[in-house]
């Protein structure tokens, strides 16, 4: 009986060890390093995105908001709240790499990252209104 307890045990402490080495390897595959990356043009990130937008200061709730880049430098965005949409829509300017927009209600700016090891993309956007709520999201491309 002893034998068979300490065979138990053995399986066990194996099985934990394989378990937290499948786990690690599947971790680091899908973690790679966001890079910034320098936007050359529009028609690069042209196209619809989307991501959780958080407020500054915090909200209990987030928001889901969309945008669409067109080639043109054009963008309309909707963020989906608890209380209606809130949307908008404008033209953005390529400067230093980077998009951005102003308005009377507010700024944003837009930089893009590469994932290194998958070679996805992320826009990450951080905006400021007029009233000084900041808001940042990590979109992901949905569409074009």
């Amino acid at each position: 009986m002893r034998g068979f307890v300490r065979f138990l045990q053995l399986s066990s402490i194996i099985m934990a060890v394989l378990t937290v080495a499948a786990c690690t390897a599947a971790v680091s595959k899908e973690t790679g390093q966001w890079t910034p990356t320098p936007i050359t043009d529009l028609k690069s990130v042209a196209g619809r995105w989307e991501g959780l937008m958080i407020r500054t200061p915090r909200s209990p709730t987030d928001d889901w908001v969309r945008l669409v880049v067109r080639e043109g430098g054009t963008y309309e965005f909707a963020s989906y709240r608890t209380i209606g949409v809130f949307s908008g829509k404008g033209t953005f300017i390529l400067a230093d790499g980077r998009l951005s927009a102003q308005s009377e209600k507010g700024k944003m700016t837009l930089q893009l990252y590469t994932d290194a090891v998958s070679g996805a993309r992320m826009l990450k956007a951080e905006a400021l209104t007029s009233n000084r709520i900041e808001y940042s999201a990590d979109l992901r491309r949905t569409g074009d």
